[in-house]
């Protein structure tokens, strides 16, 4: 059995001073490797949930781990959010006065690398996202399918074992939304990643090992597990 690398207990969220409950009680676990994507009605907490993990937000009451640590508040938080998990947004949220290149890099000064080995880092994950020859190109020069692998790659930049991926073909057409989930899978196959993502479109979720349903802040009683017959595709980290 593979290890436990997320472990969310009872966890607990509110926003507006309590009148908007966005998560109550969610418990969740993910494997090392596993591909889990999280289904359920617009509010019902996926988002949150996800910003929860990444330690972009806190919680108010429950217990969040991460591979290996425990993502309490008052905990310094920074080195495992340059380290072990990658955000993709929905809407990309790259500077667009940056190239991509540049894009790439941001999460990089973290690490106090130096300015060549940034840049080529940042080279070879927009080679390996498919924009060789874009480095230089700034956001409103891409298209939405090519600004998402910029923000792959520079989820990826300092490879971390885990990626959180919120609506990430959310914005896109249907080909540009096709390319980005390839890309992604081909990714976890090849780095050996858990990769948890929200998704609306249930083509999406079909392609998952597993589905966590979400209903009024908390996961559902039915879950689909892995088709009988199907074996996951799993790397060796």
């Amino acid at each position: 059995m593979s290890e436990r690398v997320i472990c969310v207990r009872s966890v607990s969220k509110s926003f507006d001073d309590g009148r908007i409950v966005a998560l109550d009680g969610m418990d969740l676990d993910v494997a090392e490797g596993e591909f889990v994507a999280i289904v359920g009605p617009s509010g019902c907490g996926k988002s949150t949930l996800l910003h929860l993990i990444a330690a972009l937000d806190e919680p108010d009451d429950g217990s969040i781990e991460v591979a290996g640590h425990e993502l309490a508040s008052g905990h310094d938080l920074t080195h495992y959010r340059a380290r072990h998990v990658g955000m993709i947004f929905q809407l990309h949220n790259l500077l667009p006065t940056l190239t991509a290149e540049e894009n790439v890099q941001v999460p990089m000064l973290e690490l106090g690398l130096s300015r060549r080995e940034r840049r080529f880092r940042a080279k070879q994950l927009l080679s390996a996202v498919g924009l060789s020859g874009r480095e230089h190109s700034r956001p409103p020069e891409l298209s939405g399918g090519e600004r998402q692998r910029v923000a792959i790659a520079r989820a990826l930049a300092n490879e971390p074992p885990i990626l959180l991926a919120d609506e990430p073909t959310g914005s896109l057409d249907s080909e540009a939304g096709q390319r980005v989930l390839e890309l992604l899978e081909e990714l976890r196959r090849t780095r050996g990643l858990s990769l948890l993502l929200v998704t609306h479109d249930t083509d999406i979720a079909r392609r998952a090992d597993r589905i966590v349903r979400m209903l009024d802040g908390r996961a559902a009683p039915t879950v689909r597990e892995l088709e009988p017959g199907r074996t996951p595709t799993r790397a060796v980290a």
